[in-house]
């Protein structure tokens, strides 16, 4: 499809890892959208969706068009539609000679651990393990039990005449001789019979081993090689294989499924062609997964740890957009103080500030306490709040209170209120959500659901008004996750609605609406309870 001649071009390109797509993007986006449920209506079926991607480009005409990509590898069944092919596609079969080799290995591997004689040998020694152990156990008790029948008789032997009495102490002292001798042997002997059966598993085991040892080299060998062949270009005509780009990006190993996700397919694509890449929009299409929050049809950005080194390379002589996340939106903004004392003081965040200092950004709670009270020591900082969430912050000004006030948020007796506005209205009045919560390590900070590996995170809620539109819903936290509320409310396991605003897990909008409310301590030098509360700063 070729957009309309009147959209409007932008002059820089938009910082691919935060940022709204622009209107052009979106008309391509759209139309990409309208073409999917016509040609691929079962896309909806499927267990899980896909991200998809499009890039608006220009021709050295000045017309202009736009290219889609899905990401992961090459499907034949989306290919009722064009979409871009992958920027190195491996070969399959016969024509991938190196890959065969490595699967016969694995085949091997797999039939020796399958195979009878392996099975037997593995049986054979938990089997002989077992006994051995036993029969050696139960040889000592009886040895044992002997020598508590000798000796009983030694002591015994004193009411008999002097040479029946010696007769049978030398009797005792051959018994107990050739005791020791018999408990010897049958040790030897059964660890003899162990030593076999762990010879004979360990025969089969060491082939198996030197199998899985040589085809991990041969893998890292065709990895190399697949890494030299992997070549991604950029603006300036450069070329870049995976390797050298995340090296020189501070990335030894490229994380799998580096450069196949949309945007990379869309660039490259765009620069063999020589298209001048415009605006990009990627967004998720279909069921949404159960660990990540993606929503059918909405935009996000392009991932950071596949792709952020990838198009760091290829937007290279692309006039770009600076990274918003660089800008201090807490520049300006006061930090009100709600409670102070000579050891802790309680302040009112705005939204946009952060908690501490950041790589690039020093302005934050903690440096504009330090600057306040010069005289404080010790973390200072007790808790954080996101830099987009405002609210109610702890902040210590002796290492005395801090470590106790610490000691209370481990206790959970800390108890923390939270207002938030979700995005539209919920069924439920109150309750709980209760979902382990792990870093996105391809999407930081980004958290996601993870009930293997994941940490409990636990949110009580309750509803305050419902509008058509809107919910205001109370949050008290139990845990304290990062972007725990976030991710509880956004999630389709938890309130499946994202907070008006959020940026990571919802809609982009002129603030985050979630505040810290109301926090409710005790102090920690003087013990007394103290319940300190903010003004709402929105409504619905």
């Amino acid at each position: 499809m070729k957009t309309n001649g009147q959209d409007k071009i932008p002059e820089s390109f938009e910082y691919p890892h935060f940022y709204t797509p622009i209107a052009i993007a979106k008309k391509a986006a759209k139309d990409l959208q309208n073409r999917l449920q016509q040609n691929l209506p079962e896309l909806m079926n499927q267990p899980t969706g896909r991200m998809l991607g499009v890039l608006v480009v220009q021709t050295k005409n000045g017309e202009l068009g736009y290219l889609s990509a899905y990401s992961g590898e090459l499907q034949p069944e989306l290919e009722k539609l064009l979409f871009v092919p992958p920027v190195h596609q491996l070969p399959k079969g016969e024509d991938f000679p190196e890959m065969a080799s490595i699967n016969a290995i694995s085949k091997e591997v797999k039939a020796l651990e399958e195979s009878d004689v392996f099975i037997t040998a593995k049986q054979r020694l938990k089997k002989t393990t077992k006994e051995t152990k036993e029969n050696i156990l139960a040889a000592k008790k009886a040895a044992k039990k002997s020598k508590l029948e000798r000796d009983r008789l030694r002591k015994e032997s004193i009411y008999l005449p002097d040479k029946e009495r010696q007769e049978l102490l030398d009797d005792l002292v051959k018994q107990g001789t050739n005791a020791g001798m018999d408990l010897r042997r049958f040790t030897r002997s059964e660890n003899l019979r162990l030593e076999k059966a762990i010879g004979a598993y360990r025969k089969l085991e060491e082939r198996i081993e030197a199998l899985k040892m040589l085809r991990k080299t041969k893998s890292n060998q065709l990895q190399d090689a697949i890494f030299e062949s992997f070549i991604f270009l950029n603006g300036e005509g450069e070329g870049k294989s995976v390797k050298t780009v995340f090296t020189d990006f501070g990335v030894d190993v490229p994380p799998a499924g580096a450069g196949e996700c949309a945007a990379p397919k869309l660039f490259q694509y765009a620069f063999k062609q020589g298209l001048k890449p415009v605006a990009l929009a990627e967004f998720w299409w279909g069921p949404s997964p159960d660990s990540e929050i993606r929503e059918h049809g909405k935009f996000y950005p392009a991932c950071k740890g596949k792709c952020q080194p990838i198009l760091a390379h290829m937007l290279k002589g692309i006039p770009v957009k600076p990274n918003p996340l660089l800008e201090n939106f807490g520049a300006g903004k006061k930090l009100e103080v709600l409670f102070e004392d000579e050891h802790l003081v309680v302040v009112n965040k705005p939204t946009g500030m952060l908690s501490v200092p950041g790589r690039h950004i020093k302005d934050s709670v903690k440096s504009r306490i330090l600057e306040q009270y010069p005289k404080a020591s010790g973390p200072i900082i007790v808790h954080r709040l996101d830099q987009d969430t405002s609210g109610i912050m702890i902040v210590t000004l002796s290492k005395k209170a801090n470590k106790l006030l610490q000691q209370q948020f481990l206790e959970r007796t800390i108890r923390k209120t939270y207002f938030a506005v979700l995005e539209k209205p919920i069924e439920e009045n109150t309750g709980e959500i209760a979902l382990p919560l792990i870093l996105d390590i391809n999407n930081r900070p980004m958290q996601m659901v993870d009930y293997k590996h994941g940490k409990p995170a636990l949110t009580q809620y309750e509803v305050i008004k419902k509008t058509v539109s809107q919910t205001l819903i109370k949050l008290n936290p139990i845990t304290g996750r990062s972007h725990q509320l976030r991710v509880h409310c956004a999630h389709k396991l938890g309130l499946h609605a994202p907070i008006v605003g959020d940026n990571l897990y919802g809609t982009p909008s002129k603030r985050l609406c979630l505040h810290a409310q109301q926090v409710e301590f005790v102090h920690p030098i003087n013990n007394e309870r103290i319940k300190i509360k903010t003004e709402m700063p929105f409504v619905i």
